[in-house]
């Protein structure tokens, strides 16, 4: 054989062209006698938050002790809430990693036991051949039902279901694209997890979401019982209502409530007047260029700055009052 030119190989490989070295065999990613599954083949997290059983299977003629490596990648854009698969920036690139001896050539995918979307790519090391193969992992959405049975069987978790309502309409995925849905501020999936920024998984499996953000939530409701209480000690009263309010407004930012002196009971803080036609926007009236106007004036002035985030001085404000005000009304 002339080393120094190229010499074709069955399988699509070539040799190298130094005189004199080791003959190094290369196999493009697509080569090989690639069984099953399909380059590209799509598969889904199904309702039960359960990852596809996907077999990858290749034959290599004679048995050899496979190297199985594995790597899922997601670029996470923003979708907000509405079914189309046009999407916004790329706000994160996801990324996991695992390797598995198994033999001799097929392999049914096992992620570390997570469920895991995006674009999943199988390597296969067969003495000096490596083989690839790329499938998409996306996700079908539960029913509402099945979301709400979810969430009563835990325990101390009132009014946690209209949380998931508000934040997502139940939606964990959009339907028009099979991924998770994404907000402009990192928010994912059914309860919109920011902070603490949640896990990969937690963006695909609709189950760790709801767990995660039960955590968060009991967390929540406890700062709001010891705030109403006067603190862990205390011994203000408080209804049930006023419970659920500080710990929606908790949930999204800031405090409801204000102690009134006066007539000594607990009262929504004054100074905030809602936007009613926003889900969390509105004003503190006690600043000079809102005081006075109506709600209409002010919605007027600043309905055209809504498409993105408040500036530092901004005249209007996200604000966790107006939140839990419209989860009560809704």
């Amino acid at each position: 054989m002339d080393a120094q030119a190229p010499t074709q190989i069955a399988d699509g490989a070539k040799t190298n062209q130094t005189k004199g070295s080791l003959v190094k065999v290369i196999v493009k990613e697509n080569d090989g006698a690639w069984m099953c599954p399909a380059e590209n083949e799509i598969f889904y997290i199904d309702e039960e938050a359960k990852f596809p059983k996907i077999n990858f299977e290749i034959n290599l003629g004679t048995d050899h002790e496979c190297i199985w490596t594995w790597n899922i990648h997601w670029a996470a854009a923003t979708s907000g809430l509405r079914e189309s698969k046009k999407r916004g920036r790329t706000i994160k690139q996801w990324s996991e990693k695992g390797k598995q001896i198994h033999g001799p050539n097929s392999w049914v995918v096992d992620l570390n036991g997570s469920c895991l979307g995006g674009t999943l790519t199988v390597s296969i090391k067969a003495g000096e051949k490596t083989f690839k193969r790329s499938v998409r992992i996306l996700g079908k959405n539960p029913s509402e039902d099945k979301i709400r049975s979810y969430i009563a069987t835990f325990e101390e978790v009132p009014g946690f279901d209209r949380i998931v309502a508000k934040e997502s309409t139940y939606k964990q995925f959009i339907d028009a694209d099979g991924e998770p849905v994404v907000t402009f501020d990192g928010g994912y999936g059914l309860t919109q997890l920011t902070d603490p920024e949640p896990k990969y998984n937690e963006a695909w499996d609709w189950k760790a979401n709801i767990r995660t953000g039960i955590e968060l939530y009991r967390t929540k409701r406890t700062e709001a019982k010891n705030y109403l209480a006067g603190g862990k000690n205390g011994k203000r009263s408080y209804t049930e209502e006023q419970l659920e309010l500080e710990t929606w407004c908790r949930w999204n930012s800031g405090r409801y409530h204000e102690w009134d002196e006066i007539n000594k009971k607990w009262i929504r803080n004054p100074t905030i007047l809602d936007d009613n036609q926003t889900a969390n926007i509105g004003w503190d009236i006690r600043r000079p260029e809102n005081k006075g106007k109506s709600e209409k004036e002010l919605h007027d002035r600043d309905k055209d700055e809504y498409s993105k985030p408040p500036a530092k001085n901004s005249s209007w404000r996200y604000s966790g009052i107006i939140y839990a005000d419209h989860i009560k009304k809704d």
